[in-house]
């Protein structure tokens, strides 16, 4: 069994600092740099233009990601306190996030003028080096519990060993980076890395959901026909995904960057 160590916030030198969300801010960092590092290496926009892409796609992630929690896996509370639709800091849905960010893009990209197709492969390409912090976050805090086991993977919760999903998936997030890297390098067609990436996920996040909690009560995720808010999102995101492999091989490549002139030899 694994010991359920919970480090939800220290200290250094008397200041207060909270790990899940020092860990979300530096996947934010990280994700910002591989969004310009891509950029650079597929010799596309200016650094400018894309540091705000960026900043619209996290804020529309992040206010999506409260909101859309709120009303699929707290809909109880928000029937007592509306104003829980407004609390930013009282809870994320990672589906509820991509969404957000995605529609947020889109926005962005519309009224920028720019490729929708180039501009989301930008930002998922980044995504899961992002999301390997976040899920390091949900691993630390233990903020989403399974279902009671006598597995070796097991943790030990107040209560029972169980299944700690935030854990199982930040271990399983360097597949999905290694995914959008061979995809980037094998191909230049637009929306083939966002395709791959929509396919694949769907497939670790949907059966990991069912070992999600169901006799926590109020704490235990709702079911809506049988499946959770994050399963029929995996549906709908798998079924993109076909979509969207099968439509980018009708796009051209991106062409090579223009090689950089090399310097002229002092005199």
């Amino acid at each position: 069994m694994i010991p359920a160590i919970e480090m939800s916030e220290f200290k250094i030198f008397g200041v207060a600092f909270h790990t899940f969300g020092l860990l979300v801010a530096l996947g934010v960092l990280l994700g910002h740099h591989m969004t310009v590092r891509r950029a650079r290496s597929l010799g596309l926009a200016s650094a400018g233009l894309i540091d705000r892409f960026v900043l619209v796609v996290f804020t529309g992630g992040f206010l999506a990601g409260h909101m859309l929690d709120s009303i699929f896996y707290h809909p109880e509370v928000l029937r007592r306190d509306p104003w829980e639709l407004f609390m930013l800091h009282h809870g994320l849905s990672s589906f509820g996030g991509i969404t957000g960010g995605v529609v947020a893009g889109l926005v962005y990209i519309r009224i920028h003028k720019l490729d929708p197709w180039v501009f989301t492969d930008l930002a998922t390409y980044a995504f899961p080096f992002g999301w390997l912090f976040g899920r390091m976050g949900c691993a630390v805090v233990h903020d989403h519990p399974g279902r009671l086991t006598d597995s070796p993977l097991g943790v030990r919760f107040p209560g029972g060993t169980r299944f700690d999903l935030g854990l199982i998936e930040f271990a399983l997030t360097p597949l999905l980076i290694a995914l959008v890297v061979i995809v980037a390098r094998r191909t230049r067609r637009p929306g083939m890395v966002t395709g791959a990436l929509a396919v694949v996920y769907p497939m670790i996040r949907f059966p990991l959901d069912f070992l999600r909690a169901t006799d926590l009560g109020p704490e235990s995720d709702p079911r809506y026909g049988g499946l959770t808010p994050a399963q029929w999102a995996c549906i709908a995101t798998f079924a993109l995904g076909l979509w969207m492999l099968s439509a980018s091989r009708s796009h051209a490549p991106l062409p090579e960057p223009a090689a950089q002139p090399a310097a002229s030899p002092p005199p």
